[in-house]
């Protein structure tokens, strides 16, 4: 007997996207963006299927640990759509504080009897059920702060990350309690966890949300302090970055039309909330803005470009950086291997009145010659360092993609030294954290003799003042190499 159809509401849209992205192995942000353009969908709703897909995503560790303590199945047992019920029902339980407990008991039980029976309805209700009252209560929580990154031995990790959370939550049982987004803590009647000492990698990798294997990674690299930093910046929900564009406005001027327009905004950082869909903004397609993240912004400036300077975007999608760029003056040739991405930069550009010119190609082979002053390539990584942004990102990860990407980015950052005149610059950059993506990479193009030199670099932790980090480097060719005149034309 089949099923009644489900009503069309936030919540059943959220499950139908989690469960087919686990079936078919999509990504659940894709499925999400086309749900979303769905009319039957109303505002609210949109806000709502948004915030659960994310918030369920992100937690997942967190999530599948917790529902496990209250659950006689393994979550591995479960069938696919079970699982994704009482995950998304425990992630709107304690991580959406607007949500009341019996309509998320509610609804989880109407799923669950729509996908399964009677039976199955019975059991999400007991499990979270018991997960209610278990909970004690949600309470304000501490403001982080930030830690200076300092390489540890693993017989270290557990006593430096008990003086940590100490630090971070003096006097509290580390093992019943959750970190929640957004300055809570939720407090448990029972363990959860292990204590930190005696496990430092379970307590991170369950309580925050990341993979053990990248969670060793950090710990040994920048030490628990500065872990702990990184893991709950990955958690948290990011703002919304802009910068102003100087071709069109001031910044006080842009400031001034977006409160017109009713968007809250941090004059001084130029964060920006309550926005509804930016493209309908008049402000932006005006072309008075650009969305981009505070890290990102750093790295187009390392170029250093002056008004007239041949520069090289060899990795150029969605454009923000060629845009910077542009506006410093400099002459501006921005690829990108997918021809959709270069048709979507040709419409950016226009809107925001830059001229940069375009072409469709792979950055390890680049169809110019040696005639560049500059070049920036932001090459494909890992993304480690924007995980509050790319949520499925951690979970998809495997860590030996890393040397792969390793060499795909030697190959871009080879093919960007040749396209640069004798005493040109080339920036480098990733959203990775990781050592064999960053400075590991660049110190070894500098050893293979190719009269190289490191300048300057950046390495942007996420923590308390960065949601998302990432690396940059700006390298100059020092002499000519075999066959380079320094004369061509791209």
């Amino acid at each position: 007997m089949t099923s009644p159809a489900a009503p069309f509401t936030a919540r059943t849209e959220a499950l139908r996207i989690l469960v087919e992205s686990e079936l078919r192995h999509d990504f659940a942000t894709d499925l999400l963006d086309r749900a979303l353009d769905d009319p039957r969908l109303s505002a609210p709703d949109r806000s709502l299927a948004t915030a659960i897909v994310y918030g369920t995503v992100r937690h997942r560790g967190t999530l599948d640990r917790v529902v496990g303590a209250f659950s006689n199945i393994g979550m591995e047992r479960m069938d696919v759509e079970m699982r994704w019920i009482l995950r998304t029902a425990a992630c709107q339980m304690l991580f959406m504080d607007k949500i009341p407990a019996y309509a998320i008991l509610d609804e989880a039980a109407e799923l669950a009897k729509r996908h399964g029976h009677h039976r199955a309805a019975a059991f999400s209700t007991g499990v979270l059920r018991a997960l209610q009252r278990s909970l004690k209560k949600i309470e304000p929580d501490h403001v982080p702060v930030d830690a200076a990154p300092a390489p540890e031995e693993e017989d270290r990790w557990g006593r430096s990350l008990a003086d940590a959370l100490e630090r971070r939550w003096p006097g509290v049982d580390l093992r019943r309690m959750l970190p929640v987004p957004g300055g809570r803590r939720a407090l448990f009647d029972r363990d959860l966890w292990p204590e930190p000492a005696h496990d430092p990698v379970a307590w991170l990798s369950w309580a925050l949300s990341h993979p053990g294997w990248l969670v060793k990674r950090w710990l040994a690299r920048f030490g628990a302090a500065a872990t702990l930093g990184i893991l709950e910046a990955g958690n948290r929900h990011p703002e919304i970055a802009i910068r102003e564009n100087p071709g069109k406005c001031t910044r006080a001027q842009l400031v001034e039309r977006l409160r017109k327009e009713n968007i809250e905004i941090d004059e001084a950082k130029l964060h920006i909330s309550n926005t509804g869909p930016l493209a309908k903004l008049a402000s932006f397609q005006d072309g008075w803005f650009t969305v981009q993240d505070d890290a990102a912004q750093r790295v187009a400036p390392l170029v250093a470009a002056k008004p007239g300077e041949l520069v090289a975007d060899l990795c150029a999608a969605p454009g923000g950086k060629s845009g910077q760029l542009a506006e410093s003056g400099a002459r501006v040739v921005a690829s990108d291997a997918d021809y959709r991405k270069v048709r979507e930069m040709r419409a950016t550009f226009e809107r925001l009145g830059v001229r940069v010119d375009l072409a469709a190609a792979d950055a390890r082979r680049p169809p110019f010659k040696t005639a560049f002053d500059a070049a920036l390539v932001d090459v494909p990584c890992s993304n480690t360092g924007v995980l509050s942004r790319r949520v499925e990102a951690r979970w998809r990860l495997k860590e030996k993609e890393i040397e792969i990407l390793h060499r795909i980015q030697r190959a871009i950052l080879a093919a960007a030294v040749e396209i640069v005149k004798p005493g040109g610059r080339v920036v480098y950059s990733t959203c990775s954290l990781e050592e064999e993506e960053n400075g590991g990479l660049v110190r070894e193009a500098i050893r293979e003799g190719n009269g190289l030199s490191l300048e300057e670099e950046l390495l942007i932790l996420p923590g308390a003042k960065w949601t998302c980090g990432g690396y940059a480097a700006r390298i100059r060719r020092m002499r000519r190499g075999p066959g380079v005149d320094g004369k061509g034309q791209f």
